[in-house]
């Protein structure tokens, strides 16, 4: 193989992430109106992605935390409408049957199953992207917001 091959083959691989760059940049546009049409409790998503400080001698590296997401300004996991019901007690673990005995539940009167649904179909969907995607697009140190007029990147402030 000669140099002007290589530089050749290099221009092409260039041509085809800048392809793969706007096909996935059109899909991300095309679900997020998409989302807001489907879901109209959904004000707005969002999420954070950065490269860590220090991980303890191991290589920083960048991530999108697309698992971990905000709808409405509040973290799904934090939020009170995820849930079918709540849990009141726990009761006893068995180490032999891996299950809690006597573990007591109440239906969740602040469950939100169409926000519910939206948040999986969210998280499935940002899935798809690969971190060079995220980062690309929206930058490193970033916290994204989706909402119906569009998407905004503020500076994220991690340790």
């Amino acid at each position: 193989m000669n140099l002007e091959a290589l530089k050749e083959k290099k221009k092409e691989i260039a041509k085809l992430k800048a392809e793969a760059q706007q096909m996935a940049s059109d899909a991300f546009d095309s679900f997020c109106k998409e989302i807001f049409e489907k879901h109209p409790k959904v004000e707005s998503f969002g999420w954070s992605q950065y490269t860590p400080y220090f991980n303890d001698g191991d290589t920083c590296t960048f991530s999108a935390n697309t698992d971990y997401i905000s709808i409405n300004g509040e973290h799904v996991d934090d939020s009170n409408w995820v849930n079918k019901t709540n849990v009141t007690n726990w009761g006893t673990w068995n180490r032999e049957l891996k299950v809690y005995e006597g573990r007591t539940e109440v239906p969740n009167l602040d469950y939100n199953e169409d926000l519910s649904k939206a948040s999986d179909e969210i998280v499935e969907f940002l899935s798809n992207f690969d971190n060079d995607f995220y980062i690309t697009r929206f930058g490193d140190h970033a916290e994204i917001t989706v909402t119906p007029d569009g998407v905004d990147v503020d500076e994220y402030e991690h340790d």
